[in-house]
């Protein structure tokens, strides 16, 4: 979504970009949906400030209606309603004192996610805290729950090879990878926030958690001892994808074997193919210079995962509504996942 951003011509004068005509509103109307804000909640700032803030305000409602207009209209009606009007607020608030663009792109996109959301769920309470827990973030604390959410709770489908993977990684890793920095300080923060939580006893590794969701495309291949002979000439049993002298499950992951195994009556042999499936992978080791090498980004993030306690983390369900509104914000229509995957 393009961002709108007000722009001042001088005292008493404004200039409204065309996005605002876009959704049939003018600029008093504009004006009328902010107003109880900035009245009641920024009159005691200097003039200065109280200016910036006013134009910030009304920018981030611009542009929340613009998104609403545009693909949701639907759901305007609920705007009535008392909790999002709240849920305005807090946005507006947030937006008022910071003024980052991005920050109030992940704002908007929440905010037309709890716009939708009527009903008082689990995921309309994530939405309402996510909304108040992104005011108090830098867009780099955005940035590193991202990527946290994607290293650890979103799959990319169900790849046909190690090389389908690693296309699908460069699509969607780097823009959350390239360039992130942080520090233990920081992850605490975010913990602090409730975007987070440490979990001091566990440790997972990034390569241990790519074999584990895709461990088909981490096989080195079975011999043909390894395989029981009631599986010979199965279409679950393939030549290995990294050597075709040997065998390997015909499956990247457990939930596409899963998947097959009714096709072809094997319910009651997952355990065995599970076991074949994740037979003879590759090491850590391996699997983290594959990584590297293939994927922007993913060197300078494993050295941040492995020398802070990053690696010890895990989004709260708070992180993963604001993750979801970070990743549609900055991918867009390839970006095309629920908020009810994780959420519901």
């Amino acid at each position: 979504m393009a961002w709108w951003q007000k722009q001042r011509s001088g005292d008493n004068s404004h200039n409204i970009q065309a996005a605002v005509a876009n959704f049939g509103l003018g600029y008093d109307d504009v004006l009328a949906v902010v107003s109880n804000y900035v009245d009641s909640k920024l009159s005691t700032l200097s003039q200065a400030a109280f200016e910036e803030a006013r134009d910030r305000v009304e920018e981030l409602t611009v542009n929340y209606l613009k998104k609403i207009q545009d693909g949701h209209s639907d759901a305007l009606e609920n705007a009535k309603d008392p909790g999002i009007q709240s849920a305005l607020l807090d946005a507006q608030s947030a937006y008022a004192k910071m003024g980052d663009h991005d920050l109030g792109q992940v704002l908007v996109e929440m905010l037309v996610k709890r716009t939708e959301t009527t009903d008082r769920n689990v995921q309309q309470l994530a939405l309402t805290e996510a909304i108040v827990a992104t005011g108090k973030l830098s867009y780099r604390h955005v940035q590193l729950i991202t990527a946290l959410f994607l290293t650890l709770a979103v799959s990319f489908g169900m790849p046909v090879n190690p090389s389908d993977l690693y296309v699908r990684l460069r699509k969607n890793l780097p823009p959350f990878l390239v360039g992130l920095t942080a520090s233990d300080a920081d992850i605490q923060y975010l913990a602090d926030t409730g975007a987070t939580r440490i979990e001091l006893f566990s440790n997972r590794q990034i390569p241990t958690v790519f074999r584990e969701t895709y461990s088909g495309l981490y096989c080195k291949g079975l011999n043909s001892e390894m395989v029981p002979r009631k599986y010979e000439g199965s279409p679950l049993i393939i030549p290995c994808l990294r050597d075709n002298s040997l065998l390997q499950v015909n499956a990247s992951s457990e939930r596409q074997l899963e998947s097959l195994l009714p096709q072809f009556g094997l319910e009651g042999d997952k355990g065995e193919l599970l076991n074949l499936l994740k037979a003879n992978s590759m090491s850590d080791d391996e699997i983290k210079r594959e990584l590297v090498d293939s994927v922007p980004g993913m060197d300078t993030f494993m050295q941040l995962w492995e020398s802070t306690v990053l690696k010890n983390s895990v989004p709260s369900i708070v992180g993963m509504a604001i993750a979801h509104a970070n990743l549609k914000k900055t991918l867009g229509t390839d970006f095309t996942a629920d908020l009810d995957i994780w959420i519901s």
